[in-house]
């Protein structure tokens, strides 16, 4: 940067993006710790043998996963081994970063819950990788958690205006003679090579059209019909490949991870990271909250295209970075009284998980009533 402020404020103001682009307002208020300016309050020892990197300008947690581990795909296990570190997008020079995670093993026990520990969020968030019976996770007030899973983000869907932007498909596979569907081991062929940019190690996901997005007609019942106005077309994301080897213009690649079956003709989009939000849950949404003047949108696409949705659910609402919108944010889900004068019906409330310029995805955190298509989100 060339502007002209002082050096000290240039060395030590600037934070440093973890993967490149802010998609958060940063945290505040910064103070001064152990010669730099921060708004965390990072630890000032460390157990001895551990490998501590300082920020400077320019250092994001995905090169130092590509610096330290070898692969950048594992920032968020140099962002795990480093709670103090509230807001993954934001890291400032002269913070420490420990970075010996390479050879941790996953935890083998799960804490146990005291009788009468206090617990916040009214909605319990299942990971989708642990399956049915999982534990409940248990969140303390004001301590920072995950908003959602990672299957959350990875294996939800994307809203797109054209097809055409997606490069790559899925054109045949190993098992092809004698298998429909594909999933996890699986060996895949696709439509791109070395002539198109392919090279061994890279990595994409896998999506599945869904159908064209039709935008909202309101409609005074529960849930909203759609008119014949198209605004985009819904991908559902399903899977993950790794690419073994390329050729000129076709390649091979292994099924890394899958959502759902990986059918001949699901396209490729390129993997990029997709963290999680870190977030500190506000005050709950409550039946008597009234307007806070904030941007105003609808839930516009549910998961599955399920009618009637609860907790935990996932939604597309329109709202997005262009509205002030960003990952981590929480909103209040209401209905207008069919009673004209009377308050609006406040039914839940959800979390922002991933931000686009013109739409989101979301997770129904808490709520005491059914929640449909073109139910109207406020903005916290």
């Amino acid at each position: 940067m060339k502007a002209k402020i002082p050096v000290l404020a240039a060395a030590l103001l600037l934070p440093v993006v973890a993967l490149g682009q802010a998609v958060a307002p940063p945290p505040q208020p910064l103070h001064f710790v152990d010669g730099h300016w921060t708004p965390y309050d990072p630890p000032t020892e460390f157990p001895e043998g551990t490998t501590v990197h300082r920020v400077v300008p320019g250092d994001t947690l995905w090169d130092l996963a590509a610096s330290y581990l070898g692969d950048p795909y594992l920032w968020p296990q140099i962002w795990e081994r480093n709670p103090y570190i509230k807001d993954s997008h934001w890291i400032y020079p002269g913070d420490p970063i420990a970075i010996d995670v390479a050879v941790q093993e996953p935890p083998t026990e799960v804490e146990e819950i005291e009788p009468g520990e206090t617990v916040t969020s009214e909605l319990v968030i299942p990971d989708s990788d642990a399956g049915a019976g999982a534990g409940e996770p248990v969140i303390e007030e004001g301590v920072p958690r995950p908003l959602g899973s990672s299957a959350d983000v990875y294996c939800f869907a994307d809203l797109v205006s054209d097809d055409s932007v997606y490069p790559f498909s899925i054109t045949s596979a190993e098992r092809v003679t004698f298998q429909d569907s594909f999933s996890e081991g699986d060996i895949v062929y696709i439509d791109g090579g070395v002539n198109q940019g392919v090279a061994a190690g890279d990595r994409f996901f896998v999506l599945e059209r869904v159908r064209p997005l039709k935008r909202l007609a309101a409609n005074p019942r529960p849930g909203y019909i759609y008119s014949e106005e198209t605004i985009g077309i819904v991908y559902s994301r399903i899977g993950q490949i790794k690419v073994l080897c390329a050729q000129e213009n076709t390649a091979i690649a292994e099924i890394t991870s899958a959502c759902d079956p990986i059918d001949i003709g699901n396209v490729l989009e390129p993997f990029r990271p997709i963290p999680v939000p870190l977030v500190v849950d506000p005050d709950p949404s409550d039946r008597c909250d009234v307007p806070n003047g904030k941007p105003i949108g609808r839930i516009i696409y549910t998961r599955d295209d399920q009618i009637e949705i609860g907790g935990g659910w996932l939604v597309f609402v329109d709202l997005g970075a262009a509205d002030g919108a960003y990952p981590g944010q929480f909103a209040t889900i209401f209905r207008d009284n069919p009673v004209e004068g009377m308050p609006r019906l406040v039914l839940a409330e959800l979390g922002l998980l991933t931000v686009e310029e013109h739409y989101s995805t979301a997770i129904l955190t808490s709520g005491w009533a059914s929640v449909y298509i073109g139910d109207r989100v406020e903005l916290k």
